[in-house]
């Protein structure tokens, strides 16, 4: 039987010099590994749901940073995956975020709903 992942996303590493944030890349390829995998967006990570977000054209120290960082891209790469993503309504209200500023797919679940949700996966990764 596939082991059901929660990977939970709590603060943002784009902004780095990485391409892209390392929880969802590793999110996006826990089913080839057999596993059935489910993103929850908390903290500052539910600005990653926000559409129409894009890194390209950002440069450090007068040289650009290739290929820059495709926030709505990803998240919908992972979305088109089969892959579940989440956001805690209390944190996007805390940032302003309304839900029709969210890539299509994403759910919002209260954190109080969070303890009965948590308990239907084996594995809970926290970035």
């Amino acid at each position: 039987m596939a082991k059901k992942i929660l990977s939970v996303l709590s603060h943002t590493e784009y902004g780095n010099l990485e391409d892209s944030d390392i929880g969802l890349f590793a999110s996006a390829f826990a089913p080839v590994a057999g596993s059935q995998v489910t993103i929850l967006l908390s903290d500052d990570a539910v600005n990653y749901g926000v559409r129409g977000q894009e890194g390209t054209g950002i440069e450090i120290a007068g040289g650009k940073v290739q290929p820059g960082f495709l926030i709505e891209t990803d998240i919908r790469s992972v979305q088109q995956a089969n892959i579940p993503v989440y956001a805690f309504s209390e944190d996007l209200d805390e940032r302003g975020i309304a839900a029709g500023e969210l890539v299509e797919g994403i759910k919002t679940i209260s954190r109080k709903e969070f303890g009965r949700f948590i308990d239907q996966f084996d594995t809970v990764w926290n970035w």
